[in-house]
């Protein structure tokens, strides 16, 4: 039997028109496949996938590791001042004792006073992804120096490396341009606006995202050549890895463009045909490192006094037992 929390009225009435108006914003009514994939075949193409064997997969790496790179942070709960964040991020080989680890701690209660201003919270989510960003960055440069192997697949679009520390990312891309080492980013999610906002205007609402969902077919790939940002040195193309309608994005280096298309049919061949979309060598190395609740909550319990813990951490809420 289901428990229902008690909430009011109003909050019921108001879920239920943002529900009828989500539907008619996002309405599937003018929804029409064949028309997305024609325009689309006008600006770019679609490339059907091959799901190697073993053999040729085994000939592909010649004998080199593959390695996943994922990073995670999490915070104790607190206001923007009042917190404590702690990062991870590993890099691991498909080969025994191949990982590459990477941590580290912050707290905007160690600034000084006069460094924290207006919009704090906002500067605290920047800081925290470029920390992200950087230890990330360092445990793969680390292992293409120690391993050199065959691909470095990233969790996340390579641009916001770019974007959140320019200097790692652009050490890391010549160590791997000079070891001969292929590098991708593998997005989750296909955060873009331009090909809605440029070619179809009667889906206002939607994004890159909501135009691809159900519209590609099992083991396919659809590449436009002006998707990438200018500037930035990347390919970018979406495929569609597994049973999941919603297909996911990858990038990579321009200067190892001609590899792009193997390299997709790797990310393939890795994931699980009934998952969501991503190699399951990722989804691994997601499961190891990520920060949950209880190990952030087990650690500061374990490593910080309890009086820093009740006098500058923990919120009187916390406290609460009903």
């Amino acid at each position: 039997m289901m428990f229902l929390l008690p909430v009011s009225e109003e909050l019921k009435t108001k879920l239920k028109e943002v529900n009828q108006s989500l539907r008619e914003a996002f309405s599937l009514s003018p929804f029409d496949r064949q028309k997305i994939r024609h325009r689309l075949e006008q600006i770019g193409y679609f490339r059907t996938l091959t799901k190697w064997d073993h053999q040729e997969l085994r000939d592909w790496m010649h004998e080199k590791t593959l390695v996943g790179v994922d990073g995670s942070v999490n915070s104790i709960s607190g206001n923007q001042v009042r917190t404590l964040s702690i990062f991870q991020a590993l890099a691991k080989g498909l080969k025994e004792h191949e990982e590459k680890w990477a941590a580290d701690v912050h707290t905007p209660l160690l600034e000084q006073r006069e460094h924290r201003k207006d919009g704090q919270a906002a500067r605290e989510a920047r800081e925290r992804g470029t920390i992200l960003s950087e230890l990330e960055l360092k445990v793969a440069q680390e292992a293409v120096l120690e391993w050199s192997p065959k691909l470095v697949m990233m969790d996340g679009s390579l641009i916001h490396f770019l974007i959140d520390h320019l200097e790692a990312w652009s050490r890391l891309v010549q160590l791997v341009e000079q070891r001969h080492v292929l590098m991708v980013g593998v997005a989750e999610e296909i955060q873009s606006y331009r090909l809605v906002n440029e070619y179809f205007p009667e889906y206002p609402f939607w994004s890159d995202r909501e135009l691809f969902y159900g519209v590609l077919e099992e083991g396919e790939m659809f590449e436009w050549e002006d998707w990438s940002v200018a500037g930035s040195g990347l390919w970018k193309m979406v495929i569609r890895t597994s049973k999941h309608p919603l297909p996911i994005g990858l990038d990579g280096l321009e200067s190892q463009k001609e590899e792009r298309f193997q390299i997709a049919d790797l990310v393939y061949t890795l994931t699980p045909e009934r998952g969501r979309g991503i190699p399951y060598w990722l989804d691994i190395v997601d499961s190891q490192v990520r920060v949950t609740n209880p190990l952030i909550q087990t650690m500061v319990e374990q490593y910080i006094d309890p009086e820093i813990r009740h006098r500058i951490l923990q919120l009187k809420r916390d406290e609460r037992t009903i």
